[in-house]
């Protein structure tokens, strides 16, 4: 069971190398935007325009207001802690409910996409990546100080952590890889891992851009969502 994760997820697997560093709103609205377009499994890698926090979907904004740098703050869609993002690295998979794969049941789910994460960055030669197990886990709301169970960590230090949202558009995994450094050909060589057939892409649909826009403005920059997970969706 501990090597169940050597083998691929999927048969295809989309990658998103996203070129363009982007603000809190706008990289919450693509995934979510990603994620309702259905299709094949993706892949996004991306990064952020300036330094940014996200917080869980769960969490109380004004519990941790006063913890937290001045830094924009964005409500992620999935669950978790705190995550700042400054020099770390960011990911999300997106697995549509049409995929057999997103009815794993969601500690599985994130046991499998971390073991297959610590694998591979084993692979690029950071020797020591393991999931966290029970005795490692910490209870915290700020997410790279807390292990939670299956984490990726290398000796004391968490590298790698993510929250979920799952639902009947299928299941949803932002991630977050800090501590360590990894350049562009991890990904793919990560993404080997996941599937069987890695399609490279370099622009997403017109509708997944249109949809994303509405998400940005109508949610994910709402100061009602924000604070009260309120939001203008219909």
């Amino acid at each position: 069971k501990s090597m169940d994760w050597e083998q691929p997820f999927f048969e295809d697997l989309t990658l998103w190398m996203d070129p363009t560093p982007r603000d809190g709103a706008w990289n919450m609205a693509l995934d979510q935007a990603w994620l309702e377009a259905g299709g094949k499994p993706l892949l996004r890698v991306y990064r952020w325009d300036q330094p940014t926090v996200t917080i869980g979907y769960a969490q109380n904004l004004a519990r941790l207001a006063d913890a937290l740098p001045g830094w924009p703050v964005v409500r992620r869609w999935t669950g978790g802690g705190v995550v700042f993002h400054q020099e770390d690295a960011t990911y999300t998979l997106m697995v549509p409910a049409a995929v057999d794969w997103a009815e794993t049941r969601p500690v599985e789910s994130y046991r499998l996409i971390h073991g297959s994460l610590a694998a591979a960055l084993v692979e690029a030669g950071y020797a020591g990546c393991r999931l966290a197990g029970p005795e490692d886990v910490k209870d915290l709301p700020f997410c790279f100080e807390a292990p939670a169970l299956h984490d990726v960590i290398r000796g004391p230090v968490k590298v790698a952590g993510a929250g979920q949202r799952r639902g009947r558009l299928g299941l949803l995994h932002q991630g977050s890889v800090q501590q360590v450094r990894v350049v562009e050909a991890f990904w793919r060589s990560w993404a080997a891992r996941l599937a069987t057939r890695v399609t490279e892409l370099t622009d997403p649909p017109l509708e997944v851009w249109q949809r994303a826009e509405e998400l940005a403005e109508r949610r994910y920059r709402q100061e009602s969502w924000l604070h009260s997970r309120e939001d203008l969706e219909p």
